[in-house]
């Protein structure tokens, strides 16, 4: 019985593992904010290359990726798209 319950939680934790990994691909190929940017951008203003190390200016910064130029001091995502204020 107790297998049984261990087996269980543990096709639980896999289920959502999996849904935490599909939200996180269909983030990626929709470029939303769920998603992971590995490339490089830059500002899409002026075309300032993006910090390797960055500093938030803001929580929406912090929390979902993003920074603003130096150069103009456009706000812009992870991909590299201006944010309106």
């Amino acid at each position: 019985m107790e297998i049984i319950l261990a087996l269980a939680l543990f096709l639980i934790f896999l289920i959502i593992l999996a849904l935490g990994l599909v939200v996180v691909v269909l983030g990626t190929l929709k470029k939303g904010k769920m998603g992971i940017n590995l490339a490089k951008t830059g500002c899409a203003q002026c075309g300032e290359p993006m910090p390797a190390i960055r500093k938030p200016a803001n929580l929406r910064q912090a929390l979902w990726g993003g920074w603003t130029c130096k150069q103009c001091g456009t706000e812009n995502d992870k991909w590299g798209r201006q944010i309106r204020p």
